[in-house]
């Protein structure tokens, strides 16, 4: 019985623990699941410069305009995740930094009215929505020439990290990166490749764990999967009120504070999760830089 009630205590724990619980909403009669047609009027794509930084340009995927993107540089699309908008993690912490310190176009898709709260299990059945609209306005970018393919790095923060899974389902040349800032968890544990961020997505995936006992996945995702901090306890967290959001959150921070230079996140290779769980991985060693500038050798 004793055993019985230290297990209960902890699935009860996470399960409080989770704002997205997959539960919640379920019966919910203003939780929907939207039509796969794109152009959709629950996704729509913002295109940011350091020109227009507070006044994007909405893009129509079907009438792109190449005087949008005047000159040649690299494509960031930063993807939200649940309860998100274009306004929200991992834009309001990446995209500011990016166009400070980086010569580069950032959009930012938003699909708020698909993820909306107490929604989360409906949230799950429209990401294949979001990613097929996002998938089209790559392909049209890449097909008119107004973007190389080679130029496009997807960054996706908790279910926009899966959404950039899913989205390489339909772009019709295999992305070049992706990046996947804490993963959403819930309702994705045993969900198929297909479904969710995986190394076969892009020809580099990196991902950045950051709260692996709540709302983030645990196992490795991409072709290198980074653990802060054990990817669990992260620094001024324990002091919140809702420590697993905190820890969530810091996935879209640190990585917002490798695109400057000067900070540097150096991580040491660990052969195994026995190894790591016992953090005998050997901490004196640099084996590789975490976020922006990583080595992709």
């Amino acid at each position: 019985m004793r055993a019985f009630n230290v297990i209960l205590t902890v699935i009860l724990f996470q399960l409080n623990s989770l704002c997205a619980n997959p539960i919640q909403g379920l019966f919910d009669p203003n939780c929907f699941v939207a039509k796969s047609e794109c152009p959709n009027e629950n996704v729509t794509f913002w295109l940011y410069t350091n020109a227009t930084a507070n006044t994007p340009v909405q893009l129509d995927p079907l009438n792109l305009q190449k005087s949008d993107f005047p000159v040649p540089r690299p494509v960031k699309i930063l993807i939200h995740g649940y309860t998100g908008h274009r306004d929200f993690a991992p834009n309001t912490f990446i995209r500011p930094v990016l166009l400070q310190h980086e010569d580069v176009y950032v959009i930012s898709p938003d699909y708020g009215p698909l993820v909306r709260e107490p929604c989360y299990a409906s949230a799950v059945q429209n990401l294949p929505l979001a990613a097929r609209c996002l998938g089209q306005l790559i392909n049209n970018l890449v097909e008119q020439g107004i973007v190389e393919n080679e130029d496009l790095h997807v960054i996706g923060f908790s279910l926009g990290a899966q959404v950039a899974g899913q989205t390489a389902n339909y772009v019709k040349k295999k992305l070049l990166r992706i990046t996947g800032l804490d993963p959403a968890k819930p309702l994705f544990i045993t969900a198929g490749n297909d479904r969710k961020l995986s190394k076969d997505d892009a020809d580099f995936v990196d991902v950045i764990h950051t709260d692996v006992l709540g709302r983030g996945m645990m196992h490795p995702m991409g072709h290198v999967d980074f653990y802060p901090n054990f990817g669990y306890i992260q620094p001024g967290c324990e002091v919140e009120a809702e420590p697993g959001s905190c820890n969530h959150e810091r996935a879209p921070r640190f990585y917002a504070e490798s695109i400057n230079p000067r900070q540097e996140f150096w991580s040491t290779r660990c052969s195994n999760w026995l190894y790591f769980i016992l953090n005998i991985c050997g901490v004196d060693s640099n084996d590789g830089m975490m976020g922006y500038h990583i080595d992709r050798r």
